[in-house]
């Protein structure tokens, strides 16, 4: 096999794994990891959003997005598919992913409680946990690593990037507005100024993470010079 058809090949086996894995992962939390009705009458839970209250989950559908719409290019070779692939890469699947991921794994470690009490356990595997929190980063990574993706001009994806999360920002203090409920209880526990300083914290990371994505895809692909007909 040549350079050509294994770079194809690998490609398409990462993206069909992700599709597959991350796709069962969704709906798997949306069909079956549900906290019971009680969580709601004891106020553990906002009553309204359901799942897509969760950055975990919005950040999942955005990358099996992603994920099923890199498989479309690669198996039907749209030009019009191409820019928009490599701009979800840039704008949204490196940042997201690194942004839940070591958000989440973080504060986990700082205090589990606060974030994934040992209740979860019961309906929220440790499969589903690593397939939303930590292979998310893995596939993201290796995308990196196995497709050139020619990156949107900053401006554009600073752009985007912040309207997704200044709009899901907007969405969770709408939550907490309707029902006193904070979408992730910690913050409740909290004085305000920390909260503010938590939230501009994530916000700055994000854009740290666009640039360190962009920073990987300058040096793998665009300083070693390498053929584009190998990697688009």
């Amino acid at each position: 096999m040549d350079r050509r058809n294994w770079s194809n090949g690998a490609r398409l086996l990462l993206h069909l794994s992700a599709v597959v894995h991350l796709g069962y992962a969704i709906y798997y939390d949306f069909r079956f990891a549900q906290l019971p009705q009680l969580a709601v009458t004891l106020r553990l839970e906002p009553p309204m959003g359901g799942k897509f209250k969760y950055m975990t989950f919005l950040g999942g559908l955005v990358q099996f997005g992603y994920y099923a719409l890199a498989l479309t290019y690669d198996l039907f070779r749209m030009r019009s598919l191409r820019s928009l692939r490599d701009y979800m890469l840039a704008t949204f699947v490196v940042p997201l992913s690194l942004t839940v991921s070591f958000t989440f794994w973080t504060l986990y470690v700082i205090d589990r409680e606060a974030i994934y009490p040992g209740l979860l356990d019961l309906v929220y595997p440790s499969w589903l946990n690593h397939a939303m929190h930590t292979f998310v980063v893995v596939y993201a990574l290796i995308e990196l690593g196995i497709t050139r993706h020619r990156y949107p001009h900053r401006s554009r994806g600073f752009a985007g990037l912040a309207a997704f999360m200044v709009g899901y920002l907007v969405w969770i203090h709408y939550v907490w507005f309707r029902t006193g409920i904070w979408v992730y209880p910690f913050l409740g526990g909290i004085d305000w100024y920390l909260r503010v300083a938590f939230f501009a914290l994530i916000m700055v990371l994000g854009f740290v993470y666009y640039l360190f994505g962009e920073h990987v895809n300058l040096v793998l692909w665009v300083r070693t010079n390498v053929d584009y007909r190998w990697s688009d």
